[in-house]
């Protein structure tokens, strides 16, 4: 008589009630065949279900019969036993369920691709290392070719680890950012052993260059966030650069950054990890003081930016762009795209708000009066306090200032760049080229002169990170200048400025760090909200308050379409204490009762009774 064989399967699914490993036993016209990771399909709740296999075994847990594998989807294991332990520790850190994030690390099958793909396992041999570093790049252009040298440090440290028989995953912000280091990392390594993740490929695209990387033996990978689920081995070297940048954020479960995930990775299977920037993030520099990044050495760059405490074009960035126009273009970054920032009631001055969701309007280039939150046009506008239907603009968009400076700076070319526009090159040439943070195009030889307007503005925003990420955005933008050029920044805080005009960098993020450990503010504390009707929030309540390790900072109605009946509870805790805080989440909403649900007014379909977020960074 054959022996038994036991399958476990997981499912991809949001519902609680599936966040678990199901037995199935396994036929034995497929026990030779059957594959730990492979996708096969099984009769759930009288339903064929498809799911993936994650572990084989010759016994069983459950005591009762098994219901049988009915068919393996295909032979190719796409959920490695790493990727699996990685989803299963985010899942525990996060109080979501592994169903929910397998899609980030395994993207859709496509069948074409899989059928002309030849499938061979790759050496699994790891090599751990305790290499944990933090450092600091030059935000400088390359003389010659204009791209930011830091372009050149992150392939340079990629082809280290590669040239040493590792594979490397490389992750960075956005598209711009993906295909400039593509380029940089062509030059010394065959582009056959590249393989990307990019959100905006094709899906077979995507899928064919997931299995690359799963049957590949050493590979560079480089992305934006998703690249972190790469299923190259795990020792493969981990590169993350500009980790502060909200690019790297999830909006979805399970909410974290890629520097958080990259960290778990290595703290699982040792790789090497390094973290590369113009401007530290808080969290990194929080590492770093408690020993657990080491800092690379610093480098002795002194900026040559101007600061001044004026307002818009003032006469001393009007003389600055001036003479940098003499040799070349000048990049000036603005605070927002459009016409206007934000847009005011003519009549009684009270700022618009969207029909729709109550959030801030603004005037996008093409005139149009658009929602900054659900991007829905509000052409029909009517003032709710005084019942006005005219509108003026107030601050100038990147649109407005392009007209302004058209106009101070005759005879000179001006040119707005978009996020929709493509990668491009600016000529060696004098042109004022107009654009908001993130977005800056490469010039040949690199820009003559940066300027930062609307730096007050940038640090007013309504957010606990507005210092770092402004400053981070400002350091980013002066990166795409020539050595020895002139920048300046307008309306820039004592805070913040020395870190401009001295360089002192680390010195400034720390003092920011210094003044959220005083308020308990994160990253020196993890944050928790919870979102639901009244009665589960105030139920809520009453078992958090009885846990000494945890606090509750307080009930407020929730900020969404629901909001005349939905509460959100934000509460406070230390790193320390997070797996059993999570603990406690998940058994209170193991405990709800399969009633107790709520209706999104919107769509008006049924929805979780309970929305946990751990480290959204919306809270504050």
């Amino acid at each position: 008589m054959a022996s038994e064989m036991f399958a476990r399967v997981v499912f991809q699914s949001p519902l609680p009630a599936l966040n678990r490993e199901f037995e199935y036993s396994v036929p034995q016209e497929l026990q030779s065949t059957l594959l730990v990771g492979q996708r096969v399909k099984v009769s759930f709740a009288g339903q064929s279900k498809e799911g993936f296999v994650v572990g084989i075994a010759g016994t069983k847990e459950f005591s009762g019969k098994l219901s049988e594998i009915a068919e393996i989807v295909s032979d190719i294991p796409v959920l490695s036993q790493e990727i699996y332990l990685l989803l299963k520790t985010i899942s525990i850190r996060q109080c979501c369920s592994v169903g929910e994030i397998i899609g980030n690390a395994v993207p859709k099958r496509a069948v074409r691709v899989e059928k002309s793909f030849s499938y061979k396992a790759p050496n699994t041999e790891t090599r751990p290392t305790g290499v944990r570093m933090a450092e600091l790049v030059e935000p400088v252009a390359n003389a010659q070719t204009g791209n930011p040298v830091f372009l050149e440090r992150l392939a340079k440290k990629a082809c280290e680890y590669f040239e040493a028989g590792r594979s490397v995953i490389v992750c960075v912000p956005d598209f711009r950012d993906l295909k400039r280091i593509s380029a940089e990392l062509s030059k010394s390594v065959s582009q056959d052993a590249i393989s990307t993740v990019d959100s905006n490929e094709l899906a077979s695209l995507r899928y064919q260059n997931f299995l690359d990387q799963l049957a590949s033996d050493q590979r560079i990978v480089i992305g934006t966030r998703n690249a972190i689920y790469s299923p190259v081995s795990g020792d493969a070297a981990i590169i993350i650069w500009d980790d502060g940048d909200q690019s790297h954020q999830d909006q979805q479960a399970p909410y974290l950054t890629t520097r958080e995930i990259a960290l778990i990775r290595q703290d699982l299977f040792g790789a090497p990890i390094h973290f590369f920037s113009h401007s530290r993030s808080t969290e990194v520099q929080r590492l770093v003081r408690i020993g657990y990044l080491s800092e690379a050495e610093a480098s002795s760059w002194r900026p040559k930016v101007l600061v001044t405490d004026g307002t818009g074009l003032d006469g001393i960035t009007f003389q600055v762009i001036k003479r940098a126009l003499e040799s070349g273009p000048v990049l000036v970054q603005v605070a927002s795209p459009g016409n206007a920032r934000s847009l005011y009631c003519n009549s009684c001055s009270v700022r618009s708000m969207c029909k729709n969701c109550n959030g801030p309007l603004w005037m996008n280039a093409k005139a149009q009066i658009v929602c900054r939150w659900c991007g829905n046009l509000n052409l029909d506008f009517k003032c709710p306090k005084c019942l006005g239907t005219k509108l003026r603009q107030g601050a100038a968009g990147a649109t407005r200032w392009a007209e302004q400076l058209g106009k101070s700076f005759p005879g000179i070319p001006v040119r707005e760049v978009s996020v929709e526009q493509e990668e491009h090159r600016i000529p060696n040439r004098p042109a004022l080229v107009i654009c908001t943070a993130g977005i800056e195009p490469i010039a040949d030889g690199g820009f003559a002169g940066v300027i930062l307007l609307d730096c007050a503005t940038q640090l007013n925003v309504d957010s606990l990170r507005a210092p770092e990420d402004s400053l981070r955005a400002w350091l980013n933008a002066v990166a795409f200048m020539r050595p020895g050029a002139q920048a300046a920044a307008v309306g820039v805080s004592d805070e913040v400025s020395r870190a401009l005009t001295l360089g002192q960098v680390i010195e400034t993020v720390d003092g920011i760090l210094s003044e959220r450990e005083i308020l308990g503010f994160p990253p020196t504390k993890r944050f928790v909200s919870a979102t639901g009707t009244r009665q589960v929030i105030d139920s809520l309540a009453r078992v958090l308050e009885a846990v000494p390790a945890l606090l509750v900072l307080g009930i407020s109605e929730a900020q969404s379409g629901n909001a005349s009946s939905e509460f959100r509870l934000v509460a406070s805790f230390a790193y320390s204490n997070g797996p059993m805080v999570s603990s406690i989440f998940r058994e209170f909403i193991a405990n709800l009762k399969s009633n107790e649900i709520r209706t999104n007014l919107k769509s008006g379909k049924n929805v979780r009774p309970l929305t946990i977020k751990f480290d959204d960074p919306r809270v504050i």
